[in-house]
């Protein structure tokens, strides 16, 4: 079965396997990330575990005792809390047993999903839209102050959680809980997500053209601070350095190894340093150009090549 966004197939009637331009949210549950497993003829050690990938890239581990012959690629039925989920095989073999934890609460693979499993499972992902819709009803009727971002049905329709954010600190949802259970008579979770994974979630496309990175290709998201952007002296306004998240750009942090390693060469702003016409103090740098303004005592400003410069020691370095 091809995946309905990049109509790949990998032969094994499974769908996947190929990278998705939505996410991972796609019908199918075509994960956006392929590992390379540069492993793949090692005998894998005790226990046998499996990478499976679930909606929007959600990730685990789950341990194969039955001996199955799965591939990176298969549609497999998995034992879950309370229940049965359907996943993806996202990688196999022994690279999985070095990236996995220690531990023995690993839950089994049952079997490899059949059509009737994929049928169900392309359903539950049609309904969550309009799971989706009531919770948001729901929470407008009872005027609670979130933003719903996703719904989620567990194969086997015993659960079904929700995501949301919201700029409050504590929600009363009760309520709110109570009635969704009435409505779909299952388990019903809430759960509270930040501005970064709400936007890996719904996916769309950055300033810069592409598909965001968070919904593409990244696996974690690293803390993005504002040192990052003070660092590669970017002078853009506030609203230019946030993605739809509306945290800042995660993509601050790509070139910022880069630019740390560049400064160490040149002095910091406010330094002093020693030039042919005397004293000044740094006042910017442009480590691409490789030069330094200065600003002298009498107020006069000049730009000069770094290798012009001479800078002096901070007190009690001499």
């Amino acid at each position: 079965m091809a995946c309905g966004s990049c109509s790949s197939s990998n032969g094994t009637g499974s769908g996947g396997g190929c990278g998705c331009g939505v996410g991972g949210g796609c019908s199918t549950g075509c994960p956006t990330v392929n590992i390379f497993d540069w492993m793949p003829e090692k005998a894998p050690s005790s226990p046998n575990l499996v990478e499976v990938a679930f909606k929007h890239r959600r990730r685990a581990y789950f341990r194969n005792d039955r001996k199955l012959h799965l591939m990176a690629g298969d549609d497999i039925i998995v034992g879950v809390q309370n229940g049965m989920d359907f996943g993806h095989i996202t990688m196999t073999g022994e690279l999985v047993q070095l990236r996995a934890r220690s531990s023995t609460t690993y839950r089994r693979v049952i079997r490899v999903a059949n059509s009737t499993d994929r049928k169900r499972h392309q359903a539950n992902r049609k309904s969550e839209a309009e799971a989706l819709q009531a919770f948001r009803s729901a929470a407008r009727k009872r005027k609670i102050e979130l933003k719903p971002i996703d719904a989620e049905w567990q194969h086997d329709r015993k659960r079904i959680t929700f995501y949301y954010t919201t700029n409050k600190k504590r929600l009363a949802t009760k309520a709110l809980l109570s009635e969704l259970r009435r409505r779909f008579k299952t388990r019903v979770y809430v759960r509270r997500i930040s501005g970064r994974q709400g936007a890996q979630r719904i996916g769309g496309i950055g300033s810069c053209g592409r598909e965001l990175c968070c919904s593409s290709w990244m696996l974690k998201m690293p803390k993005v601070t504002m040192d990052a952007a003070k660092k590669q002296d970017l002078p853009l306004p506030m609203d230019r350095l946030r993605g739809q998240c509306n945290q800042l750009k995660c993509c601050l942090n790509y070139e910022l190894e880069q630019y740390v390693e560049a400064l160490r060469d040149f002095p910091r702003t406010k330094d002093k340093v020693g030039t042919e016409a005397g004293t000044g103090i740094v006042e910017k740098v442009n480590i691409f150009a490789k030069t330094v303004k200065v600003i002298y005592p009498d107020r006069t400003i000049v730009v000069l090549p770094l290798e012009a410069i001479t800078i002096h020691p901070a007190p009690g370095k001499m």
